[in-house]
């Protein structure tokens, strides 16, 4: 590599990761956002709460209670889906440049081996042919395990969520 091939890869590096700095910030933005609404809307409950027991009216503070017991499990429920998709999306962005970089080197290898193989004596073909297979099965692998931890996480998710709601179920059988 020339100066001007190092200048031009370090300026796109440059680039990838501002552009990667500003989803980080946008992602943060995002999930500021979402908390803020969830400490607005306990502020405002507690604020009910508060008045409720201030006018010694405690069956509307039960009543008050219950309702924001069952409202924030919904919430609860909301946000973890709100959270899950940004750091879903930063996740899938990250493993997109990956594998792009990981296209990137493996193409580069293979073009340098396919440069190289006249000047190699004897068998280079088949040098060149292992290594591309190796990175090309190596490629194969990344994706199949992307594919694999978001089924797991997809299963986790539904775990909890079958676990979640199976719970209120067992404690009023009881």
């Amino acid at each position: 590599m020339d100066k001007k091939d190092i200048q031009a890869w370090q300026q796109e590096k440059a680039k990838e990761l501002f552009d990667y700095s500003h989803k980080l910030l946008d992602a943060a933005k995002d999930l500021s956002a979402h908390h803020l609404e969830e400490i607005q809307w306990g502020m405002k409950n507690a604020m009910e709460s508060a008045k409720s027991a201030a006018k010694n009216d405690l069956v509307k503070l039960k009543e008050l209670q219950e309702s924001a017991a069952k409202e924030a499990a919904k919430r609860a429920t909301v946000y973890q889906k709100k959270v899950k998709s940004v750091l879903k999306e930063i996740g899938d962005d990250a493993a997109d440049g990956t594998e792009k970089h990981l296209e990137k080197v493996r193409s580069s290898l293979v073009s340098w081996l396919e440069d190289v193989e006249d000047k190699i004596p004897g068998h280079a073909d088949k040098l060149s042919k292992v290594v591309h297979d190796m990175s090309t099965a190596g490629q194969k692998m990344f994706k199949e395990g992307r594919k694999i931890v978001n089924q797991v996480a997809d299963a986790a998710e539904k775990n909890i969520e079958d676990l979640r709601t199976s719970s209120p179920s067992k404690k009023k059988t009881k």
